[in-house]
C-alpha cells in the first residue's frame, strides 16, 4: 500500500503511474476527477448521518460499504490532484452534517437510497472511464466502476431479502417475432394506442422509481431547510417529482400495468436539519442533472409520440427548476466553480 501525505492509496499502482506520467490531464479527465471528488465528499457527509441513525444491521453493512467506496475515491483523487499540482476542490465536510440530528428517514429508505446511489455511480464511472485516455486514470475509474457494481448488488440483495425491492412490471412472454408494419406504431394522440413495448415500460418504471426516491429525499430536505428560500425551492421540487410520478403511473395503468411503489411514508416528521442548506441544494441540483439525462435516454427509447411528449415536457420543467436552483446557489456563494480555460480576452487587455 502506497502512502501519499499519510493517506492510504487503495488502487494499486495508480499513484506510481501518475508520478511517472508526463502527459497532462485532459479536460475530460480533470472534469470527471473534479466532479467525482465533489460528489463523493457530499456522499460521505450523507452516509455519516445515515450510519448514525440506521438500526437494521444488514442495511448498515450496505451503507458502510458505500462509505468505504466514497472514502477511497476521495483519498485517491486528492492524491492525484496534489501530484498534478491542481487545487483540491472544497467539496463538503463535517461542517455540512449534524450527526446529532434525529432520524429523518427510515431504514427502508436508506437502503433504497444507497441502491439508487450505486446505480448512479455506475453511470458516472462508466462515462469517466470511457472518456479518459491516460492509463492511470482509466485504471482508477475502472476500479470504482467495479466497486459501484458491487455496491448495487449488495443493496439489491438486501432489498430482495427484506421484500422491499421494487421490480419492473412483468408482462406475458411473446410467442413470436414480428416487424413493425404500420406507422401507427409511432402514434399515441388520436385513436387506439398500441400496447407499450418492454423498452418503454422499463424507462417509465425506472423514472417512477427514481422520482419516488427523489421526492422522499426532497420531502425530508424541505422539512428541515433553514432558509425560507431554500425551503420553498425544495417544496416546488417535491411537487414536480410528484406530478411526474402521477403522469408516468397513468401511462402504465392505462395499459393495465401496475405502477412501482413510492416511498413518501418513509419520512418521519423531524424538523431538525442533519445537513446544511448548501449540501441539500447541491444534492438536488445533482439529481436534477441525472433526471434530465434519464429523461433524454427515455425519450430516445420511446417511439410512441404521447410518451415522448411527456419526456420533452419533463426535461423542460426540470431544466427550468435546475436554473432556479443554480441562481440560489450562486446568490448564497455555495456553487464551486469547476476548472476552466484561461480567459484570453481578459489576459490580452492592455494594462
Amino acid at each position: 500500500m502506497i502512502l501519499v501525505n499519510s493517506h492510504p492509496i487503495i488502487v494499486e499502482g495508480v499513484v506510481s503511474l501518475v508520478s511517472n506520467n508526463s502527459a497532462k490531464l485532459s479536460s475530460s479527465e480533470l472534469a470527471m476527477l473534479w466532479t467525482i471528488y465533489i460528489e463523493n465528499t457530499l456522499s460521505l457527509s450523507v452516509l455519516k448521518y445515515f450510519l448514525s441513525i440506521v438500526e437494521d444491521q444488514d442495511i448498515k453493512s450496505v451503507i458502510e460499504y458505500a462509505f468505504e467506496i466514497s472514502n477511497k475515491s476521495v483519498l485517491q483523487i486528492e492524491a492525484i490532484l496534489e501530484i498534478e499540482q491542481i487545487p483540491v476542490p472544497y467539496g463538503f465536510s463535517d461542517s455540512d452534517v449534524n450527526l446529532d440530528a434525529p432520524r429523518l428517514y427510515s431504514d427502508v429508505f436508506l437502503c433504497r437510497y444507497v441502491e439508487f446511489m450505486g446505480r448512479t455511480a455506475e453511470v458516472t464511472y462508466s462515462l469517466a472511464h470511457s472518456t479518459s485516455a491516460r492509463i492511470d486514470i482509466r485504471k482508477l475509474f475502472h476500479f470504482f466502476l467495479v466497486e459501484s457494481a458491487k455496491l448495487l448488488d449488495k443493496a439489491m440483495d438486501v432489498s430482495l431479502e427484506k421484500g422491499i425491492f421494487v421490480r419492473s412490471p412483468v408482462i406475458s412472454y411473446p410467442t413470436h417475432n414480428e416487424y413493425v408494419e404500420k406507422e401507427n406504431f409511432l402514434s399515441g394522440f388520436i385513436g387506439e394506442k398500441r400496447p407499450l413495448t418492454v423498452i418503454e415500460i422499463t424507462h417509465i418504471a425506472t423514472n417512477i422509481e427514481s422520482n419516488s426516491v427523489g421526492t422522499a429525499l426532497i420531502m425530508g430536505f424541505a422539512q428541515v431547510a433553514q432558509s425560507k428560500e431554500v425551503k420553498n425551492y425544495l417544496a416546488k421540487g417535491f411537487e414536480i417529482g410528484k406530478k411526474h410520478i402521477e403522469v408516468l403511473s397513468k401511462v402504465l395503468l392505462d395499459d393495465n400495468i401496475s405502477s412501482p411503489s413510492t416511498w413518501d411514508t418513509d419520512v418521519p416528521a423531524s424538523t431538525i436539519a442533519p445537513f446544511s442548506d448548501k449540501l441539500m441544494m447541491h444534492h438536488i441540483l445533482t439529481m436534477n442533472s441525472a433526471s434530465i439525462g434519464n429523461y433524454g435516454a427515455s425519450l430516445g427509447g420511446s417511439p410512441r409520440r404521447d410518451i415522448g411528449l411527456h419526456y420533452v415536457r419533463f426535461i423542460g420543467e426540470v431544466g427550468n427548476y435546475a436554473t432556479d436552483g443554480a441562481e440560489i446557489m450562486i446568490t448564497n456563494g455555495w456553487m464551486e466553480k469547476p476548472p476552466h480555460t484561461v480567459d484570453r480576452q481578459q489576459t490580452m487587455k492592455p494594462n
